[in-house]
């Protein structure tokens, strides 16, 4: 009945409320609305077509997508086939017409889509191209779909091997057209992670050295506590996954990874960080400790144990956030300058159920992989442990 008053233009013209109830609802009911989530999906891609011709209530139009991608993510998993079959094609007609309302939130769910799509139909291989186009890219709500979507090829990076390839340079191009912006520099971020967790590193070994300079650069000029954190925990990712980077750094500088370690690492570390970020920075700072010329330098040690402590919730004041999740963003991301338009294209239902698990799906537990890790550190911790009574707490756990 909802869909009904909507569809024939009665009630409340462009109802955000009704269509704020239908996303809740499916929210609520998860895998137990799918078949009626389903039966719902025809007139709603009805609805996106008729406010398509005119796109004139912006919060109509965020709740109606929201309530697509809510029946989207319950449905997806078990009838992926019929859910593409349905949106497809109206989403076909958003782009072809050039939408510019419903382009962000067209990529978000076709991102959604592609992830679990079992077979990749040929529409999405005609779109790559255009969807590196810099005129995308230069509208700022567009870039949080953007990457979305081009998350989902990179899930799927053996479907579209030479794709990717071949277009390798442009990706990282627009990339760095993000990074220089100070509104979606974070988003730069989310592409750099999405390729280091999905894609082989041979996509784009060839690249990470001009990569790593580009970010170094932005991260002098850049003044954001939030950028400067994101920028440790995409380069904790990306050694956590490729041990072989670390040489990379000190080939761009002689003891470049030395004076991060001491003066942009320590920081972060204290900072909220959500479970993932937190398993990414101490696995990857067991990795450079491995590095006999870093665990040597005690200075360094001291300064990252602090910081490891605080990570692994070891702290006896009880004061340290074992759980990120709530708030930290929030904290750190609703400060002054953040722009009301990117946030409010972003869709809260555009992952499939169980990705949770984010940055991190191969560390379940945090604590054993972390005891496991830093073995080696033990000896050169009990030393410093002995002189500097902060460290105690990791020198007791690594025992």
């Amino acid at each position: 009945p909802i869909l009904q008053i909507i569809a024939a233009s009665k009630g409340i013209p462009m109802n955000e409320y009704l269509m704020r109830t239908v996303a809740r609802i499916f929210a609520f009911l998860k895998q137990q609305g799918a078949e009626t989530g389903l039966a719902m999906l025809g007139p709603l891609s009805a609805i996106l077509i008729a406010m398509a011709a005119n796109p004139s209530n912006p919060v109509f139009n965020h709740n109606l997508f929201e309530a697509v991608a809510s029946i989207v993510k319950v449905c997806v998993p078990t009838q992926p086939d019929t859910v593409e079959n349905t949106l497809l094609p109206p989403f076909g007609q958003i782009l072809e017409r050039n939408v510019v309302d419903f382009l962000p939130y067209t990529f978000q769910i076709m991102g959604l889509l592609l992830d679990a799509s079992p077979s990749v139909k040929p529409l999405y291989t005609q779109l790559f191209a255009r969807l590196l186009t810099p005129e995308l890219w230069r509208a700022q709500a567009n870039v949080p779909g953007l990457i979305r979507l081009l998350r989902a090829y990179f899930t799927k990076h053996a479907c579209f091997a030479e794709l990717l390839r071949s277009n390798m340079q442009a990706i990282l191009e627009r990339f760095q057209f993000v990074l220089m912006n100070r509104k979606t520099e974070v988003a730069a971020l989310d592409l750099l992670n999405a390729m280091y967790q999905y894609l082989p590193i041979e996509f784009y070994q060839q690249f990470l050295k001009t990569l790593i300079t580009v970010l170094l650069t932005r991260l002098q000029s850049s003044k954001s506590p939030k950028f400067k954190r994101d920028f440790v925990v995409s380069c904790s990712l990306c050694i956590h996954k490729n041990q072989s980077v670390i040489a990379l750094f000190n080939e761009i500088q002689a003891g470049l990874l030395s004076n991060l370690l001491l003066n942009v690492w320590p920081a972060v570390l204290k900072m909220p960080l959500r479970t993932d970020e937190r398993k990414v920075c101490v696995m990857a700072l067991a990795k450079l400790f491995s590095v006999e010329e870093l665990r040597q330098n005690t200075q360094l040690v001291g300064a990252c144990s602090l910081g490891l402590i605080h990570l692994l919730g070891l702290a006896s004041s009880g004061k340290t956030k074992q759980n990120g999740e709530e708030g930290s963003d929030e904290e750190l991301e609703n400060g002054a300058g953040q722009e009301y338009e990117v946030s409010f294209n972003k869709l809260r239902n555009t992952d499939l159920p169980g990705a949770a698990a984010g940055l991190a799906p191969d560390v379940p537990d945090l604590h054993s992989a972390a005891k496991a890790s830093l073995k080696p550190l033990g000896p050169v911790l009990l030393q410093l442990a002995a002189a500097t009574p902060e460290l105690q707490p990791l020198a007791v756990f690594l025992q």
